[in-house]
């Protein structure tokens, strides 16, 4: 027995007030079954009238079934919802490995730097310069660690006050320095940091 969408109407209570909303459903062979929706249901369409209503048929004639149907589907959104968690987890776990290549690449290419003698060509340096953290505050540093600031003097007319440098924490081994937003010009004087200059032709 097909069923196809009929008619819709309200339905009214005693008071005259609209108290549901009749959806009579149809087939070829003359049956006639009504349905009762809520009242706010009427504005809806046709097709969305017609799927409420054999959800309500089916619910009524087939409640075990249908809850089995409710139940494989909350299992299905948890299965989904744990692949989804999966493929987060294993992303985050992609971008620690990516975040440690990272790291280590900008240590190899620190130590290059400092280690060039005569200083390292503008041009790779101001590329290396881009590449390393700055200071952040509450951190604390210890001896060789290195960081890119802004340049903080206007002395050097082929360096320009602003661009990015490198500095080298310069301390005994077993000192530290934890930075509370001195400045790069009163820690250069107190020898805490030292500028890493690349050749400037």
């Amino acid at each position: 027995m097909k069923l196809e969408y009929g008619t819709k109407s309200l339905e009214y209570d005693g008071s005259g007030t609209a108290s549901a909303t009749k959806v009579t459903l149809v087939n070829s062979n003359g049956a006639i079954v009504p349905i009762l929706l809520p009242a706010d249901k009427i504005s809806l369409s046709n097709t969305e009238l017609f799927e409420l209503a054999l959800e309500a048929l089916y619910q009524e004639n087939f409640p075990q079934r249908a809850e089995k149907e409710k139940f494989n589907q909350v299992e299905a959104q948890l299965k989904q919802n744990k692949e989804i968690a999966t493929k987060v987890e294993q992303a985050t776990v992609e971008n620690k490995e990516n975040l440690y290549a990272v790291s280590t690449i900008t240590e190899v290419l620190s130590a290059v730097v400092v280690s060039q003698n005569g200083g390292m060509p503008t041009f790779a340096y101001v590329k290396v310069a881009n590449f390393i953290k700055p200071l952040v505050k509450s951190t604390r540093y210890g001896n060789g660690d290195i960081v890119a600031m802004p340049y903080p003097f206007e002395t050097n007319a082929k360096w320009p006050k602003g661009t990015q440098t490198i500095f080298m924490f310069q301390m005994r081994a077993n000192e530290g320095f934890t930075w509370k937003d001195q400045s790069l010009s009163d820690m250069l004087q107190q020898g805490v940091l030292t500028v890493v200059m690349p050749r400037i032709d």
